[in-house]
């Protein structure tokens, strides 16, 4: 699924939000008028979130390039994402979210269908499910490949019985869907607050624009 494929998506999903997001607006207006006794462009007011939802999420967009570039990582959609273990390691899928685990210098996968992971102590351990049983395992700090530690027939004997004999706490084992989410945790945080505070900005600084647009004869 390519890139392109999926900004069409989230396109027509945001078209999709926009009608709800438009009556919205309509409502708003209707309140703002009745509010400050002014006439508004209640058409304005109807496709105001809409521009905004969009400005947002491709602001966002080009947030997720410029620190993909920065990082040598995903952009964060599309058909691709990666996310590091360490400087040796990472866990990625393509195409579809089959997570694999594999060096970062080499494109041979090491491991595929990952299910969970944990970082103790320097050492790396991680879950993985074959045709009927599943798998756990630790990667090699020195070189290329990894250590099978224990099998069972699901992931949560596996790890119950790893981290209780070691006393390690089992929230501190991640899916790798969430072990992603974790590793873009603060770019996200901070995206979202630098957005935030630009259009509170620019509205501020634009204000007397912003009202010549959504009143009538401001």
């Amino acid at each position: 699924m390519g890139l392109l494929f999926v900004l069409i998506i989230w396109a027509i999903l945001f078209c999709i939000i926009s009608l709800p997001l438009g009556l919205v607006g309509i409502n708003i207006a209707n309140f703002y008028s009745k509010h400050k006794k002014v006439e508004v462009k209640k058409t304005a007011w109807f496709f105001a979130p809409t521009v905004l939802l969009f400005s947002f999420a491709g602001l966002f967009f080009a947030e997720n390039v410029v620190y993909s570039i920065i990082t040598d990582s995903d952009i964060g959609i599309g058909d691709y994402a990666s996310a590091d273990i360490n400087d040796k390691y990472h866990i990625y899928w393509i195409d579809i979210p089959n997570w694999q685990i594999g060096a970062k210098d080499n494109p041979v996968s090491l491991f595929g269908n990952v299910q969970e992971i944990l970082e103790h102590n320097d050492t790396i351990i991680f879950s993985a499910g074959t045709d009927n049983y599943y798998i756990l395992a630790q990667l090699n700090p020195n070189k290329e490949g990894y250590t099978f530690i224990d099998a069972a027939s699901n992931t949560n004997v596996l790890w119950n019985k790893y981290t209780q004999a070691r006393g390690i706490d089992r929230d501190d084992v991640y899916t790798c869907e969430e072990y992603y989410w974790r590793s873009r945790k603060y770019f996200y945080i901070c995206a979202l607050i630098f957005n935030i505070f630009l259009f509170f900005y620019l509205f501020i600084r634009f204000k007397g624009f912003w009202k010549s647009l959504l009143i009538e004869d401001f």
